[in-house]
């Protein structure tokens, strides 16, 4: 997988642990590799993403059977893997042995960082979260994200030193030959130029900062660990401040020329709407956005209620508590969010669907009034064929934007310069 980025790494800035080796010295390769090297690097990376069999080894990497298959026999004479079971079946599960290496996977959305960290070797997956996102400021949440990192990367036994790749997912459009920013919203106020990267692989000078689209990863993170294994087409919804989402074709995140595909969010639902962020009238964001949510529910509460919620997810709780009023307006969010997602699926006719976010946590109350929705604005043969489009909720949760990224820093090549 090739992606945009700007070496900072230093020749020698991995070293190798006593009784093992480290993770950096298998995946990090040099300009002047041959193809093997470089082919054996993706099976390698591919495994650390998620141990699997050959034949899904060979989809993944977009590798043949017989390369993936030698590969596979060279690492394992060389003690670097493990087949569970005969090394000639095909359909064993390859798994590393121990190796030293913790991968990093970054969320940050308007209010919320989260942060997942993962050895290489093992499954267990460590998260953090903190309640100061991007609209504190670029040097508040890079501070908090900095320290987050530590903080899950000591959980894992592991230290600093031992990070090979963070994944950072941002509520920006990111140009995808460039890895730069192409869009960011104005409400967040970020400096002109900034490069979020750029800024956090100061604070971790020998490990690759790989950047994309907060929605993306969460798609990304839905399709390899979530609900979302196996699909070919899948569009993830995430709603919660923001709304957008992220499509996934072919195991591959569809981005679009400039980094905009699926920006769900800014879909305008009435032109003589409300004013929005972007710019635009009448997006979907705009009715069913988290602060439009929480505004609904304590402007019919003032006069009757002082205990007025402050927050999407103190709607979802009251909603999920039997609030009446807050379920009402979920259910209504999922309405909106049916039409949207009705004209969506009329241009993608995607196999699966998720929701994800904040309001994904209350997807018992939007699925239904969302899919009744759809069943009047879409194709009928979407719901009525063989093998149906499903509306689901996200099996990640809160959780698969942070996933998404740990797995997608994880495949990228990272050349360490000579």
């Amino acid at each position: 997988m090739a992606w945009p980025f700007k070496s900072k790494l230093r020749a020698g800035g991995h070293r190798v642990p006593s009784g093992g080796r480290h993770a950096r010295s298998l995946i990090w390769g040099r300009p002047s590799d041959a193809l093997r090297g470089h082919n054996r690097r993706r099976v390698i990376r591919a495994i650390m993403v998620a141990p699997s069999t050959q034949v899904n080894l060979a989809k993944f990497t977009s590798l043949s059977q017989a390369t993936v298959s030698g590969i596979v026999q060279e690492l394992q004479r060389n003690g670097v893997v493990v087949v569970d079971g005969n090394d000639s079946e095909r359909g064993k599960k390859i798994s590393l042995t121990s190796v030293r290496g913790v991968a990093i996977g970054v969320e940050v959305s308007y209010d919320t960082i989260t942060v997942a960290a993962r050895r290489v070797d093992g499954p267990r997956v460590e998260v953090d979260r903190s309640s100061r996102g991007a609209e504190h400021g670029s040097q508040a949440w890079i501070r908090e994200c900095v320290q987050l990192i530590k903080d899950v990367v000591r959980r894992t036994g592991l230290d600093e030193t031992d990070v090979v790749s963070i994944g950072l997912g941002i509520p920006a459009a990111v140009e995808p030959r460039t890895g730069t920013i192409s869009q960011v919203a104005w409400a967040l106020d970020w400096e002109q130029g900034m490069d979020p990267a750029a800024r956090l692989q100061e604070h971790f000078p020998d490990v690759p900062v790989i950047m994309d689209n907060e929605a993306n990863l969460a798609a990304y993170g839905e399709y390899l660990y979530g609900a979302g294994r196996g699909t070919e087409t899948m569009l993830f919804v995430k709603s919660s401040t923001s709304v957008s989402a992220g499509l996934i074709i072919s195991g591959l995140i569809y981005r679009g020329r400039h980094g905009l595909a699926s920006e769900i969010g800014h879909l305008v639902m009435d032109p003589q709407g409300v004013v929005c962020q972007c710019g635009n009238r009448g997006c979907l964001e705009t009715v069913v956005g988290g602060a439009r949510l929480v505004e609904q529910v304590r402007r019919a509460y003032i006069g009757y209620r002082v205990d007025l919620p402050t927050s999407l997810a103190n709607v979802v709780e009251r909603a999920k508590s039997g609030d009446l009023l807050c379920r009402r307006v979920l259910q209504d969010a999922g309405r909106g969010i049916g039409v949207a997602l009705a004209r969506t699926c009329n241009l993608l006719n995607p196999e699966k669907v998720f929701i994800g976010g904040e309001l994904g946590r209350a997807a018992d109350l939007l699925i239904e009034p969302a899919v009744q929705t759809m069943r009047l604005h879409s194709l009928g043969g979407m719901f009525n064929y063989v093998a149906p489009m499903s509306v689901e909720a996200s099996e990640l949760g809160l959780q698969a934007g942070a996933q998404g990224a740990l797995a997608f820093a994880l495949n990228v090549d990272h050349v360490q310069p000579s």
